[in-house]
């Protein structure tokens, strides 16, 4: 999704929101002080109240997969 023009209720900005298959979004942007561009990545990994330590772990490596996906297709 391009942010330009806003988007679910966001005001515009400077930045792209990809959704990925399984709910997981990773939002760029441009730094708005400094030359650089800045990736927000998260993952939603639903929790049966019974088994909290269990989501966390799953939701951690499904973060660690993510951020090395990203890092792949950028190049580090």
């Amino acid at each position: 999704d391009d942010l330009a023009a806003g988007a679910g209720g966001l005001p515009p900005t400077d930045g792209l929101r990809f959704l990925m298959g399984d709910g997981s979004r990773v939002v760029v942007r441009p730094s708005g002080t400094e030359p650089k561009l800045k990736a927000y990545l998260e993952v939603v990994q639903p929790v049966d109240a019974d088994d909290v330590p269990g989501a966390r772990a799953v939701a951690a490596a499904r973060l660690t997969a993510l951020r090395q996906d990203v890092a792949a297709l950028i190049g580090l």
